[in-house]
């Protein structure tokens, strides 16, 4: 569940019911009008912080470890695993789905695991962490879908 608080009283404002089992993350869209949550249940919600209402929902293959919106387009980004879904808000698209090349390790099974995103302020990049204590940056073209 995803509660909002109106700091000014410190009242709840909103309960934002939906997420099967825990929450790995949150974020705010830019302008604060959008919150997504992600967590164990493998989906991205996304809620109306001005309407208080559901809007839609993102289906993933994992668990969500980590969600950003763009700072200059209308994208949400959801980490999953070793991977990253970049999702179009307005047609509810995926846009791109960005999978680290990894040298595999002896000894070492699973690839690593993206565990926080970050864009730039301009937009034109998206940084990620992983478990495997690597940051990977990706360039963003502006003539991207």
């Amino acid at each position: 569940m995803v509660k909002v608080w109106n700091l000014t009283n410190c009242r709840l404002k909103i309960n934002h019911s939906g997420h099967m089992g825990y929450l790995n993350t949150i974020t705010v869209s830019p302008d604060g009008s959008l919150c997504s949550s992600g967590g164990k249940d493998c989906k991205a919600m996304l809620w109306d912080l001005n309407d208080g209402k559901h809007l839609h929902t993102l289906d993933h293959n994992d668990i969500i470890t980590a969600l950003c919106f763009s700072p200059n387009r209308y994208w949400l980004c959801a980490a999953f695993g070793p991977s990253i879904k970049i999702w179009d808000l307005e047609s509810k698209e995926m846009v791109e789905e960005l999978r680290p090349e990894v040298v595999s390790q002896p000894g070492k099974a699973e690839p690593p695991q993206c565990l926080s995103l970050a864009w730039s302020t301009d937009g034109q990049t998206l940084f990620a962490g992983y478990s495997d204590n690597i940051i990977r940056v990706w360039q963003v073209s502006v003539s991207a879908r």
